[in-house]
């Protein structure tokens, strides 16, 4: 479970960070008790840090980045009952809200934790590598000793996890590239209806407008043929990948789609300023 409270900029004093963890983690314990095993921040928070007697440009950075806390919570001894979920959610979202809403809390439990150790999960173990405990029952420290005497590495699971998610990565970046160009279609559709409604012709479906443009348009020399052919092309490409006729669109087509949609858009821009 994530909580993210704000993403407002703040500035920070030197140890500002860490004492407003201390201040959460204190404040979580006295509403759950032994349910909290450790608090832990990690991320740029730690990772940029203060040398006594020197500043860097990354402390500026850090001081306008929220701070990531991980909680892990004992799932073996205590009974997770819906409502006991429901609970800690609620006393967790009001304590990071009250406490400073640059807090941004990631929770675990303690079976989980323990799993990912072992399996060697990369997102942990860079949380292990940079995190800092303010409060532990010793399970994040042993882990934390572990991975350093190299007890913690990655095994073939996680390994083959992590290269199975290689496709579905592939596949998004395909139905991404799709629906920028889709996006572009509609920046072209909605620009040329934009042109027609400035000189009071509505079009009744999107079929309509090349016919209506060519003959209000360009036939009056308002727009050049070209845009014509631009419009065309992006209702004859926006069908294509809305039928699923076509699956993948390089990125060299995107680039062109989106040079010929921003000149577009531009034209349509001027003839409407200059009328």
């Amino acid at each position: 479970m994530n909580i993210r409270t704000s993403t407002k900029e703040y500035v920070a004093k030197p140890g500002e960070i860490e004492d407003i963890v201390k201040r959460f983690s204190d404040e979580m314990r006295k509403e759950l008790g032994t349910l909290i095993k450790s608090v832990v921040w990690f991320g740029s928070a730690v990772r940029g840090g203060f040398v006594p007697g020197k500043r860097a440009l990354r402390d500026e950075a850090l001081f306008g980045s929220d701070i990531d806390v991980l909680i892990v919570f004992d799932d073996m001894v205590n009974v997770l009952t819906p409502e006991v979920i429901t609970a800690y959610r609620v006393v967790t979202e009001k304590t990071a809200s009250k406490v400073s809403k640059r807090l941004h809390i990631t929770t675990m439990p303690l079976t989980k934790f323990w799993d990912y150790s072992m399996k060697g999960d990369p997102i942990l173990i860079n949380m292990l590598r940079d995190g800092n405990a303010v409060f532990d029952i010793g399970c994040f420290g042993m882990a934390k000793k572990m991975l350093s005497s190299r007890q913690i590495l990655p095994g073939k699971e996680i390994v083959w996890i992590y290269l199975g998610r290689g496709p579905m990565s592939i596949s998004n970046a395909h139905w991404n590239m799709r629906q920028a160009v889709l996006d572009l279609y509609w920046a072209v559709i909605d620009a040329a209806h934009a042109a027609l409604l400035h000189y009071s012709i509505v079009p009744d479906t999107p079929d309509h407008i090349i016919p209506l443009m060519k003959h209000h348009l360009v036939g009056k020399g308002v727009m050049h043929k070209r845009h014509l052919s631009v419009v065309g092309e992006f209702m004859n490409v926006g069908r294509m990948i809305m039928s699923g006729e076509v699956n993948k669109v390089s990125g060299d087509h995107y680039d062109r789609y989106r040079k010929e949609a921003e000149d577009f858009v531009h034209t349509v821009k001027e003839i409407i300023a200059n009328k």
